[in-house]
């Protein structure tokens, strides 16, 4: 996945309010400018990063391509100057709690900007003959890391959202398919969603929320151990790949904030995720219950990938706070 720059101070609110980014074909002259140009590049799941009046304060994800759109009306005088016929790509945004000035870091960013169409001078400053800029995954990785720690429900919002797109690409594919009978498929889609044969199977090893006790079938997801998009076909129906857990269990779950043991106990990701359990009346100290062989192999797999989102966060932590 790829990272963009976006320098959009004139248009900023229209465009996350909106969900988008915006920018004309052509220079008003009619002149080509790459940086328009740019946004037929944006592919689904790549990261958008916003800056305005100075500041980083929102990171997006591309959800789709371009498409052909007229100026925005939301513009008004902003765009008076600009040619009307455009392009637009569909950005889901996460506001930074805690905008970042790269001012107060280029020290650290200076070596990663791009030699052309940079969005930033080396000050610091805005260029603002750049629209939209391809930068490196070593700039982009350092403007996560910067705002990581103060902003991290930001980066929940982008690790989610390029979770669906993955997915949205394999159901896709399975779709797609010329080998696989529809009636597979058909369950194959339903097992994404805790449906089907998948929760038939399921249903035959777990019977209630182990976390909170609740049997009542109506009001558990099936949840995948081993996330569905990372499946094989076998696995996506395998009832041992996963658990029945109440919505808010689930949710914490399915983003790794909490994990078992192969002997029952909870690993949670930190003192946040303890609070939380502990407002919803979970005990984090509990010990949930024994697991089978099958489902012990899909929790270790389980418990890596924790261990992988814990480590990322702690990197962020070492680098300077956002301004």
């Amino acid at each position: 996945m790829a990272f963009w720059w976006v320098n959009h101070k004139q248009t900023f609110k229209s465009e996350i309010s909106g969900r988008y980014i915006w920018s004309p074909k052509r220079k008003s002259n009619g002149g080509f400018n790459q940086t328009y140009e740019n946004l037929r590049l944006v592919q689904p799941g790549d990261t958008v990063i916003s800056f305005a009046d100075g500041h980083i304060k929102a990171i997006g994800v591309a959800t789709a391509v371009y498409r052909d759109e007229a100026k925005p009306e939301d513009f008004g005088a902003a765009g008076d100057a600009w040619h009307p016929d455009g392009w637009l790509v569909p950005i889901s945004w996460g506001l930074l709690a805690a905008p970042i000035k790269p001012k107060d870091h280029i020290s650290q960013l200076v070596d990663k900007l791009p030699e052309k169409y940079s969005p930033l001078q080396d000050n610091g400053n805005g260029n603002q003959g750049v629209y939209l800029a391809a930068i490196s995954d070593d700039l982009g990785d350092a403007i996560l890391r910067l705002a990581g720690m103060a902003n991290k429900s930001a980066m929940d919002l982008r690790d989610e959202e390029m979770a669906e797109i993955e997915e949205d690409l394999v159901q896709k594919q399975l779709i797609a398919s010329t080998v696989l009978p529809s009636t597979e498929v058909d369950q194959l889609i339903k097992a994404r969603r805790g449906q089907g044969v998948y929760r038939t199977n399921l249903q035959k090893i777990e019977k209630q929320c182990r976390l909170t006790g609740v049997a009542e079938e109506r009001l558990l997801v099936a949840s995948h151990i081993k996330p569905w998009k990372d499946c094989t076909n076998q696995e996506r129906l395998d009832g041992y790949n996963g658990l029945l857990l109440s919505p808010h269990v689930d949710r914490l779950f399915d983003r790794h904030l909490i994990s078992f043991s192969d002997d029952g106990s909870i690993i949670t990701g930190g003192a946040t995720v303890v609070k939380a359990m502990l407002a919803w009346g979970l005990d984090p100290e509990m010990n949930v219950g024994s697991f089978t062989n099958e489902q012990k192999v899909y929790l270790a797999q389980h418990r890596a990938t924790q261990k992988t989102k814990d480590s990322e966060i702690f990197s962020g932590a070492s680098i300077e706070g956002p301004a």
